[in-house]
C-alpha cells in the first residue's frame, strides 16, 4: 500500500525550525539537569513552546489552533524524540487536546482548547489504567450523578504529568456506557502520588479518585468512538516521537563508528557491523513509514487506488515498528559502542530507559500485535 504523505517545503522548514530550537535548548548536560531535577522540566520552557504555537499546531482555527493535522505534529514530535523532550506536551498538546477536541461539547472545546492550545492550561488524561494500556479505555473508574452533580470513584492507573496538570481528562464509566469529565487535579478526592520510573525524562503519577467532583465533557453520543479515535491518534502521535529516538540512536551510532578506529581503519568498514547498521536503518525507515501510513489514514487523506483502512489497525501498526526499532536502536547503540556505551557519562542509557518506558506508553507491542492477529484473523 502506497503511502501518500508527501514532505513539501513547508514541512521542511517545520522540522528545520524544531530542530534548530530544540537541539540548541536541549542539549545532554540540560537534558541531565532536568532529569535529576525534582520537577523533571521548567515552565519557561513550556513558555518558549508555547510561543512557538506547537501546542496548538494541529488544534483547528476556530480555537486558536495553527489549523495543521497530524502530519505536521508528528514531524515536531519527531524532532522532540531526538533529545528526549521533558515537560507536558505529549500528555497536554497531545493526549488531553484530542480528548476534548473529539468527545466534548461545542461549548467545553471552546472554554478548554484554546487555553490547551496556548499553553496557559496543563491537562493530562486518565483513561484505561496504567499508562493508557488496558483494553477498557475507562479502566476501573465509575461516575455517579448524585445531588451534587457527578463524582469519581477509582483507580486511574500510572498517568503522564498527573503531577504538574492542573486539569485531568477522565475516562469513566457510567451506568449507560461511557463519558468523558474534568477534575480539577486539586479537587478534594483527587489523590496524586509521583512514581519513578527508569526513564526520568519522563515523569508519571498514580492517580485515585474518591469520590471528587467532576465536569462532564462530552454529550454521551459517540464518545465511545471518540475516546477510541484520540487514543489511536495519540498513539500515532508517540510512535512519531520514538521514531525520533530510534533516528537519534542510528545517528550517533554511524557517528561513532566512523570515527572510532581499529587496525588502522574506522569500525564502520568492518561487514558485520556494516550488516547490523543496515538491518537496523531498515527497521527506522520502516518504522517511519508506518507512521506516515497512520498519519494519511487519520488525517483522511484519500486514493481511489486503495480501500478504506481502518485506523485502530494502522496506529497498532505504527506502535509495534517505532516500539521495535526504537528498542533495537537502543540496544544497539549500546553494544555499537563497546564499553562507553555502557556507562552513565553516554547518553545511551538514557535513550534505552525512554525506549522501554514508551514501549510500555499507550498499549505495550504485544497488546497491539494481539489486536492484529485478530483482525487478520490469525
Amino acid at each position: 500500500m502506497a503511502v501518500t504523505v508527501d514532505l513539501t517545503a513547508e514541512h521542511d522548514e517545520i522540522r528545520s525550525v524544531a530542530r534548530r530550537f530544540l537541539e540548541k535548548e536541549y542539549p545532554s548536560a540540560r537534558l541531565r539537569a532536568l532529569a535529576g531535577s525534582a520537577a523533571g522540566w521548567e515552565p519557561a520552557d513550556w513558555e518558549q513552546i508555547a510561543e512557538l504555537g506547537w501546542p496548538a499546531i494541529s488544534l483547528p482555527e476556530t480555537y486558536g489552533g495553527v489549523g495543521y493535522g497530524m502530519a505536521e505534529r508528528c514531524l515536531l514530535l519527531e524532532e522532540m524524540g531526538r533529545v528526549l523532550l521533558p515537560g507536558p506536551f505529549l500528555a497536554s498538546a497531545v493526549l488531553a487536546a484530542d480528548l476534548v477536541a473529539l468527545t466534548a461539547t461545542e461549548a467545553q472545546r471552546a472554554t478548554l482548547l484554546p487555553a490547551i492550545g496556548d499553553g496557559s492550561l496543563l491537562a493530562t488524561v486518565v483513561a484505561a489504567g496504567d499508562l493508557y494500556a488496558g483494553a477498557d479505555a475507562t479502566g476501573a473508574i465509575t461516575a455517579t450523578n448524585g445531588d451534587g452533580g457527578w463524582s469519581l470513584s477509582g483507580r486511574g492507573g500510572l498517568v503522564l504529568d498527573a503531577g504538574i496538570a492542573e486539569v485531568l481528562i477522565v475516562v469513566a464509566r457510567l451506568a449507560g456506557g461511557v463519558g468523558v469529565f474534568a477534575v480539577g487535579s486539586g479537587t478534594d478526592g483527587v489523590g496524586i502520588r509521583p512514581v519513578d520510573l527508569v526513564d526520568r525524562t519522563r515523569r508519571v503519577a498514580a492517580v485515585e479518585f474518591s469520590g471528587a467532583g467532576a465536569v462532564r465533557l462530552d454529550a454521551a453520543a459517540g464518545t465511545a468512538a471518540g475516546v477510541a479515535a484520540a487514543l489511536q491518534r495519540g498513539t500515532v502521535s508517540l510512535a512519531a516521537e520514538m521514531v525520533g529516538g530510534a533516528q537519534r540512536c542510528l545517528d550517533l551510532t554511524l557517528d561513532y563508528l566512523k570515527a572510532r578506529h581499529q587496525f588502522g581503519r574506522p569500525i564502520g568498514s568492518f561487514q558485520a557491523l556494516k550488516h547490523r547498521c543496515a538491518d537496523l536503518a531498515v527497521a527506522v525507515d520502516a518504522a517511519r513509514e508506518a507512521v506516515h501510513l497512520a498519519v494519511d489514514v487519520i488525517d483522511c487523506r484519500t486514493r481511489a487506488d486503495r480501500a478504506p483502512v481502518d485506523a485502530a489497525l494502522v496506529a497498532a501498526a505504527a506502535k509495534v515498528a517505532a516500539a521495535d526499532a526504537f528498542l533495537l536502536a537502543a540496544n544497539e547503540m549500546i553494544q555499537l559502542h563497546g564499553g562507553i556505551g555502557f556507562t552513565w557519562e553516554h547518553d545511551a542509557h538514557l535513550y534505552y530507559k525512554r525506549a522501554l518506558c514508551s514501549a510500555q506508553l499507550l498499549g505495550t507491542p504485544v497488546a497491539h500485535r494481539a489486536r492484529l492477529a485478530e483482525a487478520l484473523g490469525v
